[in-house]
């Protein structure tokens, strides 16, 4: 029994002895060795990397301003052609629709005379029967 008070007491004095190394503030850096963050050397290092840094992000910010600025040219391009053949296709759907609107305009004025020449011929005009039918071409 008293080997295991022993061996409990030792362990307890053990955790304290680690609790209190890992609490222990961390020792100062010795001064005028290397390391140290306020030297001159350091701050010219850290002058050299952001200058490096600046200029890298200056071109990357160029390329992308040129990138975007010939993006933006070849948008505009592509929007006056889209609006170009948008117009061509108005005026050819136009067109068509002129030439459709006068050829049943032709239609319906041939058949109108064709009505007027059977009107005439079930009343007794030989000349209206023996005529030929209205032709819409020659309407045109």
């Amino acid at each position: 029994m008293k080997t295991r008070s022993i061996a409990l007491a030792l362990a307890l004095l053990g955790s304290a002895a680690v609790a209190t190394a890992q609490t222990a503030p961390p020792a100062p850096a010795p001064s005028g060795s290397d390391k140290d963050v306020n030297s001159p050397d350091v701050a010219a290092a850290n002058r050299d990397v952001a200058a490096q840094a600046a200029a890298r992000e200056g071109a990357v910010a160029d390329v992308n301003a040129d990138t975007q600025a010939s993006a933006d040219a070849q948008y505009a391009a592509d929007l006056a052609a889209y609006r170009d053949a948008l117009r061509a296709h108005h005026r050819e759907v136009s067109r068509d629709a002129r030439i459709a609107d006068h050829k049943e305009r032709a239609y319906a004025d041939a058949m109108r005379d064709w009505r007027r020449q059977v009107y005439a011929c079930k009343h007794g005009s030989t000349r209206a029967c023996k005529a030929p039918s209205p032709n819409p071409a020659d309407y045109w």
